[in-house]
């Protein structure tokens, strides 16, 4: 079984890795010992995918004549052949390689845009920041408000720490504690909603945080807004365009 996905034609990647698929399946085609019936099956079932994938049936036709050729011929491997591998940015990348066409050195691609390095990328620059957190119980869904100067990688470390140890030094890990509830991991649990460096400001934006999430009835009861009149004072210092991102974020 198969998924009837591969990448894409029109996607950024060099052809052999676009067609890795098919060659293997024209390949296995070729190669098994099918009735007639059955690679008629097999060869619609391998075109019909190349359709749902961007290519077209003279792709498929190139390809099952190029593994055909290669079968027949009986070249000389030279072993002394050395392989290096560039980053593919796009076609452009063939000129330059091709100036190892006539040489030992036979060339390969990879990618950078692949779906781990993606998510790896975005997962580690927003553990690197610093501002106004959220961290979610996993059990009952509220929130716990807090602020932190470092990373929010280490101030989410720190609360787990807190949990384990039976600290109640954080309104979070008294939840936790308390309830008996359950934390999850940082990917699922903690958010930076807002991002900020640590300056005279910080304690009002985590108090304005801390009275919309207790108004809206999302705030950990450990956690208390404490008295926020003094918030009309505070908004004062803040510009009108930074308070309704607040509201907003």
């Amino acid at each position: 079984m198969n998924t009837d996905t591969t990448i894409h034609n029109t996607s950024n990647h060099p052809m052999e890795q676009k067609t890795a698929a098919f060659r293997y399946y024209v390949n296995r085609l070729i190669s098994l010992p099918l009735k007639q019936r059955e690679k008629s099956k097999e060869r619609n079932s391998i075109l019909n995918m190349a359709k749902n994938n961007g290519f077209s049936a003279e792709q498929i036709t190139k390809i099952k004549k190029q593994i055909r050729q290669k079968s027949k011929e009986h070249t000389y491997i030279n072993k002394t052949k050395t392989w290096a591998t560039f980053t593919y940015y796009g076609g452009f990348m063939r000129g330059i390689t091709n100036i190892f066409k006539n040489s030992t050195v036979k060339t390969a691609y990879r990618t950078t845009n692949n779906i781990f390095n993606l998510l790896a990328s975005e997962k580690h620059t927003s553990w690197r920041l610093s501002g106004i957190y959220r961290l979610t119980c996993n059990t009952c869904n509220q929130a716990y408000i807090g602020q932190t100067g470092r990373t929010i990688n280490i101030r989410y470390k720190e609360h787990i720490r807190y949990i384990k140890t039976n600290n109640p030094q954080s309104a979070y890990a008294l939840h936790i504690l308390n309830n008996r509830h359950e934390y999850g991991p940082q990917e699922e649990t903690m958010q930076l909603v807002k991002t900020r460096t640590k300056d005279k400001h910080t304690n009002s934006w985590e108090a304005m945080y801390i009275q919309e999430y207790h108004r809206k009835g999302m705030l950990v009861t450990e956690q208390q807004p404490g008295d926020h009149n003094v918030l009309f004072d505070i908004i004062q210092t803040i510009t009108p365009r930074d308070n309704y991102g607040l509201l907003h974020t």
